[in-house]
């Protein structure tokens, strides 16, 4: 029987949802005891990077702030 093949795309989003994995084999847990995802340590990063100082983390984190708020405002 053969495999349907994903695309790239949906290949790395399926990816996304994989718990974050470190060498040495252990899991990567959030502040709650819970797995970290490979989407969650992503946008980690991000905020991290723009807390100190990335100017392009941080315009990527204040266009996503605009994008919601007007999201947000066209529900209403």
């Amino acid at each position: 029987m053969k495999q349907e093949q994903m695309t790239m795309e949906e290949y790395l989003l399926n990816l996304l949802d994989t718990p974050v994995t470190m060498k040495d084999g252990t899991v990567v847990k959030k502040p709650d005891g819970s797995v970290m995802t490979k989407q969650e340590a992503i946008a980690t990063n991000i905020l991290n990077q723009a807390m100190k100082g990335d100017l392009h983390a941080a315009q990527y984190i204040q266009n996503l702030q605009l994008r919601a708020s007007l999201t947000k405002n066209n529900k209403k």
